[in-house]
């Protein structure tokens, strides 16, 4: 017979619970922040309006980021590995990768790519006006980048296969192509998925070479 939650919840350890909970509640204020900062942007934004939307005080916020410019570099860095996480093996399983099946995922994940789009250029915007965000903001681009770097750099050894052109450049040329496609999208309203599938059957046609070992 199962025990009732309750008391399983009652037993687990403080320090588990108080870290679940920590976890939690950064979740509910980086959701809260999403939409916060694509409404009224950085300027408009206060800590007070993202700590009550997302049900807790603006000491919650404190607890967890210490300024509104470092909550914002956390939504963005979020989003980077939610849309790495979501290019899984079932994506990712062949080399070059189903152009369709990848763009169909591409899609998928920025499904809310006008939000996206508001978030990322806010923060470029101000960026390019405070010396310490821009460093900031490049620590968080090549984090992302390097992660994916990582990641295609797995790819081809796992199949005895590598990368014709340094693997960071490639990483950094998809990133900077589904920003641009996005960005298309946003702003002019069309459909942008053909755009990309046929951008993507280019940039992987051709990047690689089978190692000695590889065949």
């Amino acid at each position: 017979m199962s025990r009732p939650a309750a008391a399983t919840a009652a037993r687990e350890p403080v320090p588990i619970r108080r870290r679940r909970d920590l976890v939690r509640t950064r979740a509910a204020l980086l959701d809260a922040a999403a939409e916060v900062f694509s409404r009224r942007g950085l300027d408009g934004a206060t800590l007070e309006e993202i700590a009550e939307s997302a049900g807790f005080t603006r000491g919650a916020v404190h607890h967890h980021f210490a300024s509104k410019e470092e909550l914002f570099l956390a939504v963005i860095t979020r989003h980077d590995e939610e849309l790495l996480a979501g290019f899984g093996r079932d994506v990712l399983g062949s080399l070059p990768p189903d152009a369709a099946a990848s763009t169909a995922r591409w899609r998928e994940l920025h499904e809310n790519d006008r939000r996206e789009v508001a978030l990322r250029l806010e923060l470029r915007s101000h960026a390019l006006r405070n010396e310490t965000l821009r460093a900031q903001l490049v620590d968080v681009h090549d984090a992302a980048v390097g992660a994916t770097a990582r990641r295609l750099e797995e790819l081809g050894r796992g199949r005895g296969l590598s990368w014709r052109y340094p693997v960071g450049q490639v990483a950094e040329l998809f990133h900077l192509v589904s920003q641009a496609v996005l960005e298309r999208a946003a702003v002019s309203g069309r459909d942008s998925a053909q755009l990309m599938e046929m951008v993507q059957e280019l940039v992987w046609s051709g990047l690689w070479t089978a190692t000695e070992d590889g065949g």
